[in-house]
C-alpha cells in the first residue's frame, strides 16, 4: 500500500481495520447471558427442588424397603413408603402425630444433608438463569416448589395411625429450603463476596473465628458424648442384645443412632458450656448434678450421665474456655485494623456469631419422644445461647488482647490489609504499568520519575520500532483492542 495523498493500490487487500466498523463482539459467557423468562426461571426452580427433594429422599426410602425385605415383607408395602416418608418430614423439621403424642425429635445428620442438597439447588438453580438478579428469585421459587412436595408427602403420610400438618409441612420445609436456596445462590452469584468486600477487617474476622468456634465446639461436643459412650459400651452393648431383632435389626439401631449422633454432640455442648439438657418432663441433666426419669433402650442414649460429676469433672466447663482462648488468637493473627478497638470488637462478634449457632442448633436438637414423661427433650435454645456466646467470647478477647499486648502478635499481611509490593514481587511485576491509567497506552516500564529516558528507551517502547515488543502473547489478535498487526 501506499501512504499520504495517493490511492491504496487496488490489488492488495485493506489490512486497517475500517473505522465507522463496530468492533467484534466478545464471545458470550455463562455470566454475561441474557436471563431467562419467567417459564424458564419456574423449571429450573422446580427441577432443581425436585431433584433436592428425590436426592434426599430416596437413600431412606432404600433402606426402608431392604429392611421391609429382609424382615419377610410384613405388612403392605404402602407402610414402607410411609414410614420412609415420614422420616424424611422429620429430618425436615415436621413434626410427625403419633397416637402416643407428637414426635418431634430431629435426626440432625438427615437435616444436614438435606440443607447440604438444598445450598446446592439454590447454587444450580443460579447457574441455569445465568443472572445474578435473578438469583434470589429463583431461590424462592425453589423454597416453594420444596415447601409443595413436602405439604403432598404430608398428606400422602397421613393415615389413621400417623398424621402430619400438610400446612406446617409446607412452612416448615419450605422455609429451611428458602434459607439454605438463597445462601447457595448467594454464593453462586457472587453477592456473598460482593457484601464480604464491603464489610471491614474486623467484622470479616469475627464472622470467620465465630463459625470457627461453632465447628470446634461442635467437634469437641461429639468427642465428649462418643467417648462418654464408649466408657458405658457394656451397657450399650446390653441394649443391643436385648432386642435380639438379628442382624438386620442391629444395623437398622446403629443407622438410628448415627442419625441421631449429631443432636447428642450438641445436647453434650450444652453439658460442658453449664446449662446442660433435658431428658423428659422435670429432669436434668448437667455437670452439678443429674435428675433422669425413664430412659429408651437406645443405645445410643447408654452414654447419658446417671450421676454428678466429680470434682475434677468441674474442668470439663474449660474445655469451652480453650475454645475460646484458641479463637482470640486466631483473631489476634488476622488484621483487624489499627488498634486494639478493632481487635476486641472482633473477638466480642466471635462469640455472638457462636452463641446465634448454637441458639439455632439448640433449637433444632430439642423435640419430643411422644407425649407424658418424654415430651420435653433436649436444651433450652436460649440458654445454650448465651452461655456460648459468653464463654466463647470473653475468652476469646483475653485470648487476643494477651497476644497482641503481652506476647506481641502481629496479625499477617493479607490482601485486605493493604496494597502494594510484596517481597516476592518481581523487578517485571515493579516495573508494569496499566496502558489505562498510565493514559499513553504503552505497556513498557519506566524510565525514570519524569516517564522519559534515552532515544535508545524510547524506541524499544515504540511498537513500530520493535515489533517484537509490542507482541505479548497469544491474546493478541485481531479481535483485540490492543492488537493492530504488524506496521505496513
Amino acid at each position: 500500500m501506499v501512504f499520504g495523498e495517493k490511492a491504496m493500490s487496488v490489488t492488495e487487500p485493506s489490512t486497517t481495520p475500517a473505522e465507522d466498523s463496530p468492533p467484534a463482539p466478545a464471545p458470550a459467557t455463562r455470566t454475561d447471558a441474557a436471563p431467562l423468562g419467567r417459564a424458564s426461571l419456574l423449571v429450573a426452580a422446580a427441577a432443581t427442588a425436585g431433584w433436592a427433594a428425590l436426592v434426599s429422599f430416596v437413600p431412606l426410602l432404600v433402606l426402608v424397603l431392604l429392611g421391609w425385605l429382609l424382615a419377610g415383607g410384613a405388612g403392605a408395602a404402602t407402610s414402607a413408603l410411609r414410614v420412609a416418608g415420614a422420616a424424611w418430614l422429620l429430618g425436615n423439621g415436621v413434626p410427625i402425630h403419633t397416637p402416643i403424642g407428637p414426635y418431634g425429635l430431629v435426626p440432625l445428620a438427615l437435616t444436614a444433608f438435606v440443607a447440604w442438597r438444598l445450598v446446592r439447588a439454590g447454587g444450580n438453580t443460579a447457574r441455569a438463569l445465568g443472572d445474578r438478579r435473578a438469583a434470589l428469585l429463583g431461590a424462592v421459587g425453589v423454597a416453594v416448589g420444596y415447601g409443595l412436595l413436602a405439604a403432598l408427602l404430608a398428606l400422602l403420610v397421613s393415615g389413621p395411625d400417623v398424621s402430619v400438618s400438610a400446612p406446617r409441612a409446607f412452612v416448615t420445609a419450605g422455609g429451611l429450603a428458602l434459607v439454605c436456596a438463597v445462601s447457595g445462590a448467594a454464593h453462586r452469584s457472587g453477592m456473598l463476596r460482593h457484601i464480604a468486600g464491603q464489610l471491614s477487617p474486623a467484622v470479616r474476622a469475627g464472622l470467620r473465628s465465630g463459625g470457627f468456634a461453632a465447628v470446634t465446639l461442635l467437634g469437641l461436643g461429639a468427642f465428649t458424648a462418643g467417648g462418654s459412650l464408649a466408657w458405658h459400651a457394656d451397657r450399650a452393648a446390653d441394649t443391643f442384645r436385648a432386642y435380639q431383632a438379628g442382624p438386620v435389626g442391629d444395623i437398622g439401631l446403629a443407622l438410628l443412632c448415627l442419625l441421631y449422633a449429631p443432636t447428642v454432640s450438641v445436647w453434650a455442648v450444652a453439658y460442658l458450656s453449664g446449662p446442660g439438657f433435658a431428658f423428659g418432663a422435670h429432669t436434668a441433666v448437667g455437670i452439678g448434678g443429674v435428675h433422669l426419669g425413664p430412659v429408651p433402650a437406645i443405645p445410643l442414649l447408654a452414654g447419658l450421665p446417671t450421676d454428678a460429676a466429680p470434682a475434677a469433672g468441674a474442668l470439663l466447663l474449660g474445655l469451652p474456655l480453650l475454645v475460646g482462648v484458641a479463637t482470640g488468637w486466631l483473631v489476634a493473627r488476622r488484621d483487624t485494623g489499627p488498634g486494639l478497638t478493632p481487635l476486641v470488637f472482633a473477638t466480642a462478634l466471635s462469640g455472638a456469631v457462636a452463641g446465634a449457632l448454637f441458639a439455632v442448633a439448640g433449637a433444632l436438637s430439642a423435640g419430643s419422644l411422644g407425649g407424658g414423661q418424654l415430651a420435653t427433650i433436649g436444651p433450652s435454645w436460649w440458654q445454650l445461647g448465651l452461655a456460648v456466646a459468653g464463654l466463647d467470647g470473653v475468652a476469646a478477647m483475653a485470648a487476643g488482647l494477651t497476644a497482641r499486648t503481652i506476647a506481641r502478635v502481629r496479625p499477617h499481611r493479607t490482601e485486605d490489609s493493604g496494597a502494594g509490593l510484596g517481597p516476592t514481587a518481581t523487578p517485571e511485576a515493579a516495573g508494569r504499568v496499566d496502558p489505562v491509567a498510565d493514559g499513553t497506552g504503552s505497556s513498557g516500564p519506566r524510565t525514570g520519575p519524569g516517564g522519559s529516558g534515552d532515544g535508545k528507551a524510547e524506541a524499544a517502547q515504540d511498537p513500530a520500532a520493535d515489533p517484537a515488543a509490542h507482541h505479548q502473547g497469544p491474546a493478541d489478535g485481531p479481535g483485540d483492542e490492543g492488537g493492530a498487526g504488524p506496521a505496513m
